[in-house]
């Protein structure tokens, strides 16, 4: 038995769209609570990382309009041909010149990340931490060392304690 709800196109993409908000409230909360860099950056990265161009929001929303674009096509009409020239438009608006703005600022920001002591990288994860060894080995201590650790260092800090 089918218990799928059918649902109008209408209510389908109302739904879709709600979805959509949702995720990029949760960017938007997760680059604001704060105003270190590293979150606005890795907020503006999940939107558009340069080193993983179709992987960010602007890419799934550049592939969507691109996919209509192609869907579209089959439609009988005097202007598809403007019509699918200015969807092809509107995808590289959506990704390459929206990109290119936040590929800008996320190189201004790069100089304000901070680097992790261990292994040297700058990237918006990396923060200023109690010093996990010192917390596993003595665990009552009142105050720690203070470390500026990237996650994956900071794990590998905490499992030599």
């Amino acid at each position: 038995m089918d218990r799928t709800p059918k649902l109008t196109i209408d209510q389908e993409l109302q739904a879709a769209v709600a979805i959509v908000r949702v995720g990029l409230d949760r960017i938007r909360d997760a680059a604001c609570r704060t105003e270190a860099v590293g979150p606005h950056a890795a907020a503006l990265q999940a939107l558009y990382d340069p080193a993983k161009p179709d992987a960010g929001v602007l890419a799934a929303v550049a592939d969507v309009i691109g996919t209509i674009t192609v869907s579209v096509t089959e439609v009988d009409h005097d202007d598809i041909d403007t019509v699918t020239e200015l969807l092809d438009e509107a995808q590289g608006f959506a990704q390459d010149s929206t990109g290119d703005c936040i590929r800008h600022v996320l190189d201004l920001l790069a100089p304000l990340l901070l680097r992790c002591e261990t292994c040297g990288k700058s990237q918006p994860d990396v923060t200023v931490m109690d010093d996990p060894y010192a917390a596993a080995v003595d665990p009552d201590r009142a105050e720690y060392p203070q470390m500026t650790l990237c996650p994956a260092c900071a794990t590998d800090r905490f499992e030599d304690s």
